[in-house]
């Protein structure tokens, strides 16, 4: 298929996003290879493409140049810790999709709480934030998070629709999460925590391998704080916080 010259002269190749890429610090790239990691699997659960255009837009913004570095990284992270592979659809759009390999026990037991439909995605992510911000997290804190990745408090999202609505509501309504109101906050404001079907369905232990995973490390003991949290709901009857 041929290439749009003016398309492919303006797209960085890949040295040149290695050059620029050396503006950025290791962490910064880790941090965005991760939510690009993360944009993948929640647009992924009602088989949606994701579009370069979005990932530049939402995600790298003004470091657009280094798309081809973090792509690259973020392709070998869901291979080797989820078992899919990111493939491009044909077309001048850019747009990709993920597809799961044959062989992937590890990736699957990651995945297990993403297999019935496109909002569990999101709930993972938002469990694995809850639980590494010492198991309760700000509102306010939960939707700065979310907005890198194109999701936005009060604009409905092409895929997830009301996510407001989802978190605060269906989501409480089916016991995954708790949102209540801080006590004696004034002006009001509100918190997530874990609800008790998510302390049923997945465990301390196994958000924290997805965290650690996403960041490369094979080791939990590197987080400290979250490793003794995983110890002491072990020696407890499920972990409840």
């Amino acid at each position: 298929m041929e290439t749009d010259p003016a398309t492919q002269a303006s797209q960085p190749t890949l040295t040149q996003a290695q050059r620029a890429a050396e503006s950025l610090s290791r962490q910064e790239i880790e941090r965005k290879v991760n939510e690009v990691v993360q944009f993948f699997l929640i647009m992924e659960q009602k088989k949606a493409a994701v579009k370069r255009a979005d990932i530049t837009k939402h995600i790298l913004k003004e470091h657009s140049r280094v798309f081809p570095v973090v792509f690259e990284k973020a392709k070998k992270k869901l291979r080797e810790v989820f078992g899919v592979s990111v493939e491009e659809l044909e077309g001048k759009d850019k747009r990709y999709i993920l597809v799961n390999l044959v062989d992937t026990p590890d990736g699957q037991d990651h995945l297990n709480m993403l297999d019935d439909g496109p909002k569990s995605g999101l709930l993972l992510v938002v469990l694995s934030l809850i639980f590494m911000k010492g198991n309760v997290i700000q509102d306010t804190l939960l939707w700065h998070t979310l907005k890198r990745l194109g999701i936005e408090e009060n604009h409905p999202h092409e895929v997830l629709g009301d996510v407001k609505s989802l978190l605060t509501k269906e989501f409480t309504r089916q016991q995954y999460l708790e949102y209540k109101r801080v006590p004696q906050s004034d002006p009001p404001s509100f918190e997530f925590r874990w609800g008790p079907r998510a302390h049923k369905e997945t465990s301390k232990r196994r958000v924290l391998q997805f965290v650690s995973k996403m960041y490369g490390s094979e080791s939990l003991e590197i987080w400290t704080s979250q490793y003794q949290d995983v110890l002491r709901a072990e020696g407890g009857e499920g972990g409840g916080t």
